[in-house]
């Protein structure tokens, strides 16, 4: 049997640079995580957490501040999956 694996689609805001928005695996945006290094970006057992425990979410760091940052996510169907 084949095992199920989720994908996110999810987007990442912040000031100064261009919106990325992919269709990936928790996996794969914590690894995105990581390479943009941004400003008091939470542990990636967070990331990994909040991801699998909600469907859909939103994090933002340090709203309305100089460093502000955004993460969406919501869980997508893939075809075949």
């Amino acid at each position: 049997m084949e095992e199920l694996v989720i994908h996110y689609a999810w987007t990442i805001e912040a000031k100064g640079r261009k919106p990325i928005q992919k269709v990936t695996t928790v996996a794969c945006l914590v690894d995105v995580l990581r390479i943009l290094d941004l400003p008091g970006v939470a542990p990636t057992d967070w990331v990994a957490f909040e991801c699998c425990a909600s469907d859909h979410g939103k994090y933002t760091h340090n709203e309305g501040g100089d460093d502000e940052w955004s993460l969406k996510w919501t869980s997508v169907t893939l075809p075949g999956g």
